[in-house]
Order: structure tokens, then C-alpha cells, then sequence
């Protein structure tokens, strides 16, 4: 497990990959406490990744020699379905609209962080990031965060995020370091 943000790590990257539905609903709701809620959810999940994304370069990266890549998008298609929903919205919801949006976002929650749906969130592609699926020679299957891109054969040194989600330490040009 990562010694940046640990168990955290999946729920935030939740909070930020759906921070763009949450601006959306923002735009769409009509109460000003549902305006606010559904704005600093977005602002939250926004502000959250870049310090995500800098905790998690604590410790010393792990070198991985990459077997097998291919672009981490499979389940593109399922996880935009869940942004449909400022569209199926009322912008006045009664309190059960409410209680079914809730469970919408826990149910859509509790898959984010249980399967390898990482590997779609529009926040890290607004901030120039890329998501590769991955085997490597130790047969770990998972997921590289990464700013360039990596081809099969590569070798990369790579922090640990959580089990399966690696982030690409970023070499130092002046240095030559990570």
C-alpha cells in the first residue's frame, strides 16, 4: 500500500473523477443548498487530485518492467453512463428524488473502489494525465498513472498508490533523478 495518502487513495480519486458531474448538477439544481453541496463536492474533487497526486511520491519508487500495456479505457462507456444523471435530474427534487440520487452515488462509489474502474476519470485527462493498463514481469495486472507515454518493454520506476494503481515517478532533467 502506498505511504502517501493509503487507504484514502480510491476515495479520493472517486471524489475527483466525478467532480465534473457534481459542477454539472451544480448547474442544473435550482435550491441554493443543493448548488452549494453539488459546487464544493466539485471544488473538492477538483483541489484534491494534485494533492493526491503529491502524496503519493513519498518513499522511494519501485522499478517495474512492463510485459504488457495497452490505453486503459474499457470501461469508458459504463462509467459515462453515470453522467447522464444531471440530465434524468428535476432541477427541484422532492426529498425521495434526493434519497435515489444518494443511492446512485454510493452504489457508483462503492464500484469505483472495488474495481478497476481507475481507469476512466476525466479530471486526470484535464490535467494532461494518461492511464495505462499494465502487466509486469512480477505478473502484477494493474493500472500506471503517467504524464508520457509507455509502450510493452518499457521499465519504469513507480510509486505504489494502492495494490494495483501505480504513479509514474517523474524524472528530475537537471538531475537525472526521481
Amino acid at each position: 500500500m502506498a505511504d502517501g495518502t493509503g487507504w484514502l487513495t480510491k476515495p479520493l480519486m472517486f471524489l475527483s473523477s466525478y467532480s465534473p458531474l457534481f459542477a454539472m448538477l451544480a448547474i442544473r439544481f435550482d435550491g441554493c443548498p443543493l448548488r452549494i453541496a453539488c459546487g464544493l463536492a466539485a471544488a473538492v474533487g477538483l483541489a484534491v487530485l494534485p494533492v493526491v497526486m503529491h502524496f503519493q511520491r513519498t518513499g522511494c519508487p519501485n522499478q517495474h518492467t512492463l510485459d504488457v500495456v495497452r490505453p486503459a479505457g474499457g470501461g469508458a462507456s459504463a462509467y459515462l453512463a453515470g453522467y447522464l444523471l444531471p440530465f434524468l435530474t428535476v432541477s427541484n427534487p422532492s426529498a425521495a428524488d434526493l434519497a435515489a440520487y444518494g443511492v446512485f452515488i454510493t452504489v457508483t462509489f462503492l464500484v469505483h473502489v472495488r474495481t478497476e474502474i481507475i481507469q476512466v476519470n476525466p479530471t486526470l485527462f484535464l490535467f494532461g494525465w494518461r492511464i495505462y493498463a499494465f502487466t509486469d514481469s512480477g505478473g502484477l495486472d494493474g493500472h500506471l498513472i503517467c504524464r508520457r507515454r509507455i509502450l510493452s518493454g518499457d521499465t519504469v520506476q513507480a510509486y505504489r498508490m494502492t495494490n494495483d494503481i501505480l504513479l509514474l515517478a517523474e524524472e528530475n532533467p537537471e538531475t537525472g533523478t526521481h
